[in-house]
């Protein structure tokens, strides 16, 4: 998918940042440094070898921020070498409303 095709179907405006994230699901287990992030998702990169439709529970580990906000359902939307796409599918509204906060402050 070409990357002028990507930003139009993203539903967030995303923004640089760097921060780690753990991962984990039945079948991996790891942490990634976050690239991106938006309310709706983050572009990460990783050692562990990552697979497209795979749904993990996510920590953010925000800057400045404790305790990390808790997705608790994320999508692996693609993969590219050691990156990743992150679609946040559920997480509780308490959680949410902390990352679009965190988000709006560094725009």
């Amino acid at each position: 998918m070409s990357a002028e095709k990507e930003r139009q179907i993203r539903k967030a405006r995303r923004v640089e940042l760097r921060c780690t994230i753990g991962f984990s699901s039945g079948e991996i287990e790891g942490d990634a440094t976050v690239t991106n992030i938006s309310t709706a998702g983050c572009r990460a990169e990783s050692d562990i070898n990552m697979a497209e439709g795979l749904d993990v529970q996510v920590l953010l580990h925000l800057p400045d921020q404790s305790p990390p906000v808790r997705v608790e359902r994320a999508s692996v939307r693609w993969v590219s070498g050691h990156a990743f796409g992150l679609s946040f599918i559920l997480f509780f509204p308490s959680e949410r409303a902390r990352l679009c906060t965190f988000i709006e402050k560094i725009k």
